[in-house]
């Protein structure tokens, strides 16, 4: 059967895709292929070598040029690996095709014909190329919209977690507890990114007397100043507020600030253990069960 009959089976109607490639593939001569596999394998063996080569250097001299252009230009690090890894990617595929396309050429097969015909299209659509379409566009409106970067913490499709590569079909996504996530990028309709702007970080200390409450407040707030001072994460002036009450009825201070992205945890840690030790020296004693609420 013939390339051009092929293609005339497949887009009478879609129902006839299945019967056309059984057709197709039954009238191939695969003797004839398996004879000019074996009569080129050398030939295919040194191809196979060039555009392994032309892939590995390829994507080294991309690699140090974007490093050279980072260097040059003070470009964000973050957006700097995200526009490594889609033009590797892209490189990657287009050697692929290339090379592909040569082997096949090599053994014989048609690929201008099949390339060339009309019907190629109704094939791709039927084998759901529309998918992987969807995939690319989406993937590079994601990246010209700037939404997400590698490195940064998001959301995405009720998933947590580090971006660590943003690919022409898929997105990953590194959760807490080590689990790679896939995520095609057509199905990627919401992302929330904790990763562009400063985040709050609210303490909260209830104490067992109330009439503890004033002298807390005095010593939380000046231990607060000092260490605010000293830390460049922090980066408004902390607030103090006092007497407030939270969800579980008890009463004590809040202390509310903005850090840098990042370091949320950090510098709860870092403030919480010196509001534990000053109090404790002073002998004012807070709730075990304090609430502490950070907010994204």
């Amino acid at each position: 059967m013939s390339i051009i009959h092929f293609l005339i089976g497949v887009t009478n109607s879609p129902s006839s895709l299945i019967k056309a490639f059984q057709n197709y593939f039954t009238a191939f001569n695969w003797q004839k292929l398996a004879e000019s596999l074996i009569n080129h394998i050398l030939e295919i063996i040194l191809i196979s070598i060039f555009f392994w080569l032309v892939n590995f250097i390829g994507k080294r001299l991309l690699t140090n040029g974007l490093h050279k252009y980072h260097h040059l230009n003070d470009a964000i690090p973050s957006r700097a690996v995200t526009l490594l890894a889609l033009v590797v990617n892209i490189f990657h595929y287009v050697v692929l095709f290339f090379y592909l396309y040569a082997l096949l050429s090599i053994i014989g097969v048609p690929v201008g014909t099949l390339v060339a015909g009309a019907g190629i299209i109704s094939i791709a659509v039927g084998l759901g190329a529309q998918g992987l379409v969807s995939d690319i566009v989406n993937g590079l409106f994601i990246l010209l919209d700037g939404q997400l970067d590698v490195g940064d913490q998001v959301t995405i499709q009720n998933i947590n977690g580090k971006v660590t590569e943003i690919g022409l079909r898929s997105t990953q996504v590194l959760s807490d507890d080590g689990t790679t996530n896939y995520i095609p990028n057509r199905s990627i309709t919401a992302i929330a990114n904790h990763s562009r702007n400063d985040q709050v970080v609210s303490i909260f200390l209830a104490f067992e007397s109330l009439t503890d409450l004033a002298s807390a407040k005095d010593l939380v707030t000046k231990t607060t100043s000092e260490l605010a001072n000293k830390l460049n994460e922090v980066t408004t002036d902390p607030t103090v507020t006092s007497p407030i009450q939270d969800v579980n009825g008890n009463i004590g201070l809040r202390v509310k600030m903005y850090v840098e992205n990042g370091t949320v945890d950090q510098i709860q840690r870092t403030f919480l253990q010196n509001y534990l030790t000053i109090l404790t020296e002073n002998k004012l004693r807070i709730i075990n069960n304090q609430l502490l609420q950070t907010k994204k």
